[in-house]
């Protein structure tokens, strides 16, 4: 009989010693897998981050003006508002657009961008508090442009697909910015010029679309294992780059949370809008209020109806007429909001669609996959056509859909 027992305590003892390996070993090279329960030394509670990147701040005048590195009083060229929410191991990120009309308390409405210069963090946080009431900033973090540089190049660099050609040479920054479309890895300099590029037709609108390409990037790029070795000395360039409420424990906890984070619980959203005459960006009151109920609690917020959907749909495939027979098939599904626009001329087809929830809102977008028998991916950023609820990058695994369609 004790020896039955003696073997059942052995057997017992093994099982626990399995179950702790599997958890060091998963929370090493697929932290993504385990719950919040078992992320050691992260985040126990919803916490709210804003994110400024600041623009270049000069000292001197005439032949002896320079950029200062160590300023971080410029205007806000990135504005994200970040929620991190550890029961739903998920993270949302607001991108809020620099031209973006708000109120800035002690001087009127005016450009958001201009809260930090005129008041620092502290009046950016009850600038954006304003904005996204009843959602408040928990910590605030601003990052001088020159550290961006730095964390790339400590991380190997970024890999990003370049939507569109990308030329400019900004004399003042002295920054040179040089992208071809496609795929590539870009260094700290490049990933500078990428997220503050805006020489295009949609302006600031264009440069909040790349910075939430550039975020999931570095999102996915926090989920590969061999990027925890960095996370030590990413913590010790940041100290001397950004300026923070938080400590660095603090910051610590915050990078091990986010790369526990899977893929489709990333959520990123630009705040709803549109362009006012003088080209600023006039908030939606309505938008911005369903936005905030669906970061607060998304379970309780439904999707829209197919009739009142806005759908628009970019012909990223090798057929010319693959756009027109999609909105076609929409429309008989009773989607009666369908426009088609002209994808830039330099895009290359794409193997498998993209479903992108314009407004932050995946249920829509999971909706129209449904509506494609589950054809292509959604993605939850807000990188399509701004006037839309969802937008269509047709590629080419749409083709054999349609076709069966078109023979019915």
């Amino acid at each position: 009989m004790r020896w039955s027992s003696n073997w059942l305590l052995v057997y017992f003892l093994a099982a626990i010693a399995g179950g702790l390996i599997g958890v060091l070993v998963t929370l090493v090279y697929r932290p993504n897998l385990l719950p919040p329960f078992f992320q050691f030394g992260g985040l126990h509670g919803v916490t709210n981050v804003l994110f400024l990147g600041t623009d270049v701040v000069y000292s001197g005048n005439g032949a002896r003006k320079k950029a200062d590195k160590d300023a971080f009083t410029g205007r806000s060229d990135t504005i994200m508002f970040v929620r991190l929410d550890p029961m739903r191991n998920s993270i949302s990120v607001l991108s809020i657009p620099r031209d973006t009309q708000a109120v800035i308390p002690g001087y009127g409405t005016q450009k958001i961008n201009a809260a930090n210069a005129y008041g620092g963090a502290n009046l950016a946080v009850l600038a954006v508090n304003n904005l996204l009431e009843p959602l408040h900033v928990d910590h605030y973090v601003v990052l001088n442009v020159h550290g961006l540089v730095e964390l790339v190049d400590e991380l190997g660099g970024i890999t990003v697909d370049v939507p569109k050609r990308m030329h400019y040479m900004d004399w003042t920054a002295k920054l040179k910015i040089d992208l071809e479309p496609g795929v590539h890895t870009l260094n700290g300099n490049q990933a500078m010029g990428f997220v503050r590029f805006r020489h295009d037709g949609l302006g600031d609108i264009g440069r909040v679309q790349r910075q939430q390409i550039f975020v999931r990037a570095v999102l996915a790029k926090a989920l590969e294992p061999t990027s925890w070795l960095h996370i030590p000395k990413l913590i010790d360039i940041a100290q001397h780059y950004i300026s923070t409420d938080m400590s660095a424990k603090d910051l610590m906890k915050v990078a091990n949370f986010v790369r526990c984070v899977p893929k489709k619980n990333q959520y990123l959203a630009m705040l709803p809008g549109s362009f006012s005459g003088t080209g600023d960006w006039l908030a939606d009151r309505v938008g911005i209020s369903k936005m905030v109920a669906r970061m607060i609690a998304p379970s309780f917020i439904g999707g829209s109806d197919r009739d009142s959907l806005r759908v628009s749909i970019i012909n990223v495939s090798s057929s010319d007429s693959l756009a027109y027979r999609l909105s076609r098939m929409l429309r008989r599904k009773g989607y009666n909001s369908v426009t088609i626009k002209a994808a830039d001329h330099k895009m290359k087809p794409i193997p498998r669609t993209k479903i992108i929830a314009q407004l932050g809102n995946p249920e829509d977008a999971n909706l129209v996959r449904n509506d494609l028998n589950d054809c292509g991916d959604v993605v939850n950023a807000s990188v399509g056509d701004i006037r839309s609820a969802v937008t269509i990058w047709a590629g080419d695994d749409l083709a054999s859909l349609l076709s069966s369609r078109d023979q019915r």
